[in-house]
């Protein structure tokens, strides 16, 4: 069954390179060391990203705001903007990033870089409703980010509510059939599928 957990009762933990916070949401326990790893981060000011050589890394902002990455030697440049696809970079890359507008949170999946890991991993921006179905071989792990707007969950005859703030997670091994409804216009919501 799916289970609500409130961002802000995920303990914040320093960066690597100590120049921001996150939320560590879940990662693989079945691997030493574990092949994905999936968090939130609170990013108060400009600040370089922590470099994690042999992995990629898919970053989408959760809530409004700005944020601009760029590589160091300047390979790169991308702007996430609210309602973004995920953008994927990879984790030896020394980035910088700049809140334009402010604080942002930004939900940051990092993958090993095995293609058996990278093929069965979706990371979805859903803005119109949309339904998942347990018809899963193998286990899976199914975790909802509302980024603007509200939702509702429909499965088994029950509705919920679904808004920002909160992650939503569930197993295929015991999740209903389950559909998803935006409240008003502009809703958005990020579905990521380990």
């Amino acid at each position: 069954m799916w289970q609500k957990r409130l961002l802000a009762d995920t303990a914040a933990v320093a960066w690597q390179n100590g120049h921001g916070l996150t939320r560590i949401i879940a990662e693989d326990r079945a691997h030493t060391p574990p092949e994905w790893r999936l968090s939130v981060a609170d990013i108060l000011h400009d600040a370089p990203f922590s470099t994690f050589a042999g992995w990629k890394r898919l970053i989408a902002l959760i809530g409004p705001g700005t944020l601009i990455l760029h590589e160091k030697a300047g390979a790169w440049f991308h702007t996430l903007e609210t309602c973004c696809k995920p953008y994927t970079f990879c984790g030896e890359d020394q980035v910088l990033s700049s809140c334009t507008n402010g604080a942002v949170q930004a939900l940051n999946l990092m993958i090993r870089c095995p293609e058996s890991v990278e093929t069965n991993i979706e990371f979805v921006l859903h803005q119109t409703s949309f339904s998942i179905q347990s018809n899963e071989q193998e286990k899976k792990y199914y975790f909802l980010f509302p980024s603007t707007g509200g939702w509702t969950m429909q499965f088994k005859g029950t509705c919920s509510s679904v808004s920002r703030g909160s992650v939503w997670y569930c197993s295929s091994e015991n999740m209903p059939d389950t559909t998803f409804i935006p409240k008003e216009t502009g809703s958005s919501l990020y579905c990521i599928r380990i």
